[in-house]
């Protein structure tokens, strides 16, 4: 009987492993092939991805981190107003923003001021970001969010809105699109 059992845990394992890479491998080809959107002028908080934490816009606007996550590849530091930062952490182009991110919690439900540079925030209407951003985006599902996602194919940015039950905006992503 322990020998069933230990297949069953394997199967169940491998079943849980191929969906996820499944998943994956969808919403990367599903970017690939959506319709690229012009997001030569998107920002978040005023900033757009390749921008430096460094810089003096940056600092005036967001002084000194809350706090910060270190990982291999990339900082990740928290910023007056909600703001999250990924930048990168190594040689000439340490601190060039790959990621900028706006979330909402339980505690502050769409409390944040930030928006995009087309005016859509925390709390907006998934109706609204289409409405806005036009209908080429990919969609995908991760983490209980409902993503709608738009890519500018020639400067390589995605923006993607995870929206919650209701269809509200519960966090904006402007990526750099290698970013994982």
């Amino acid at each position: 009987m322990g020998k069933r059992h230990d297949k069953r845990k394997l199967v169940i394992l491998l079943i849980i492993i191929g969906t996820a890479l499944g998943l994956y491998v969808f919403s990367t080809f599903s970017q690939k092939l959506t319709k690229s959107t012009d997001l030569s002028d998107e920002s978040i908080g005023g900033f757009k991805v390749l921008d430096n934490i460094s810089s003096p816009e940056f600092i005036r606007e967001y002084g000194e981190p809350i706090d910060r996550d270190n990982n291999n590849t990339y900082d990740y530091f928290y910023w007056k107003g909600g703001l999250k930062t990924a930048s990168i952490n190594t040689d000439e182009d340490k601190g060039k923003i790959m990621r900028l991110i706006i979330s909402s919690t339980e505690d502050d439900q769409f409390e944040n001021a930030l928006q995009t540079s087309k005016g859509i925030k925390l709390g907006s209407k998934k109706a609204d970001v289409l409405k806005k951003y036009g209908d080429h985006y990919y969609k995908s599902y991760e983490q209980g969010a409902d993503i709608i996602g738009y890519i500018d194919h020639k400067r390589n940015i995605t923006l993607e809105f995870w929206c919650v039950s209701g269809g509200r905006v519960a966090e904006i992503r402007l990526d750099d699109a290698d970013v994982i």
